[in-house]
């Protein structure tokens, strides 16, 4: 999708006017003072890929704007349990800081409506110095390392852990490489005690083998709700054969778990030469296998692994015990 810098048009036609009259006839959607887009577009755009151009029209707005917290890490492309509510932006003078509403916005039609209800805009979070930042696909963001720790320690645990695994895993494609130890190093720098003692629970808690930030979610439900560590991406062989990798196992229980996102089923990378349903019928007749084996097999999808009573609720009714206490979920 091409953003419109209104600025650039009066540069480049000595035309003013245009993007105004084109706005009232509900063609565009402003999504910052002097930015515009399509509104056919705007509304079809996926609410990651609307909060990144938001942040690109922040910076035609606002050229050099220095972008830190959860917008930074969304543009070092990690994995966040949901779309920032704001546009974080780093270096407000005393008296800047603070939050702002969203001016996204489209012409009223004669029905009434403006055709961006139910549609998510996303307004600026300023705040005091974060420290340097580099450029990165032509913005300036927090470093990677900074900015996952910054972020760790304001999240809850779950959030937390989904960003933390995915900075160090092996999963991750783009961006420079973070080691848990880096981070950890990182996380000893915040001035704040508690803080800092959150950042270093959440990132000990981190592993290299999640596979997705589905998995990531589950596990850290788990630890809250007080069940057993499981084994990661463990390998199942019969007869001196390959049988199967699986997301979660609990030796003692015999249980397996499986975290079942729609990827795995609908996007072409996963799929290679199979079709969906082929897809579906390969992963039973693999969970037949393991059954056949002596092991119970569980699944969930993300709406369970989001809903930390339901799954607690699956994971008990397949056989696995957990503690009484819920562990705390808060920085």
């Amino acid at each position: 999708m091409q953003l419109i810098d209104a600025g650039h048009v009066r540069r480049s036609t000595g035309d003013a006017r245009s993007l105004s009259r084109r706005y009232a006839r509900g063609e565009l959607v402003r999504v910052r003072k002097g930015v515009y887009a399509a509104k056919d577009e705007w509304i079809s755009l996926a609410p990651w890929e609307r909060y990144r151009q938001t942040v690109h029209a922040v910076n035609l707005e606002l050229p050099q704007s220095r972008f830190c917290l959860n917008t930074a890490a969304s543009l070092w492309d990690l994995e966040l349990l949901d779309v920032p509510s704001h546009v974080h932006l780093a270096g407000a003078s005393r008296g800047h800081t603070g939050r702002s509403l969203p001016t996204t916005s489209a012409a009223l039609m004669p029905s009434g409506l403006s055709g961006l209800e139910g549609v998510t805009a996303y307004g600026l979070a300023r705040h005091r110095p974060k420290g340097e930042t580099i450029p990165h696909e032509g913005l300036l963001l927090t470093p990677m390392p900074e900015t996952v720790v910054a972020v760790i320690a304001k999240e809850k645990f779950a959030a937390g852990v989904v960003l933390a695994d995915h900075a160090i895993g092996a999963r991750r494609t783009s961006g420079p490489r973070v080691s848990k130890d880096l981070l950890l190093e990182h996380a000893s720098r915040l001035t704040s005690g508690a803080r800092r003692r959150w950042a270093e629970q959440v990132l000990e808690f981190a592993a290299t083998e999640s596979e997705s930030a589905g998995e990531s979610l589950s596990r850290a439900q788990m630890h809250l709700l007080g069940f057993p560590a499981p084994l990661l991406q463990a390998t199942f062989r019969a007869g001196g054969q390959f049988l199967a990798r699986t997301d979660f196992f609990w030796p003692q229980y015999r249980l397996i778990g499986e975290f079942d996102g729609d990827a795995k089923y609908l996007r072409d990378e996963y799929l290679g030469d199979q079709t969906a349903r082929q897809a579906v019928l390969a992963e039973k007749k693999r969970e037949d296998k393991l059954r056949a084996a002596g092991f119970k097999v569980v699944r969930w999808d993300w709406a369970t692994a989001s809903d930390a009573a339901r799954l607690g609720a699956l994971l008990r009714q397949a056989g696995l015990p957990n503690s009484r206490y819920k562990i705390k979920n808060t920085p």
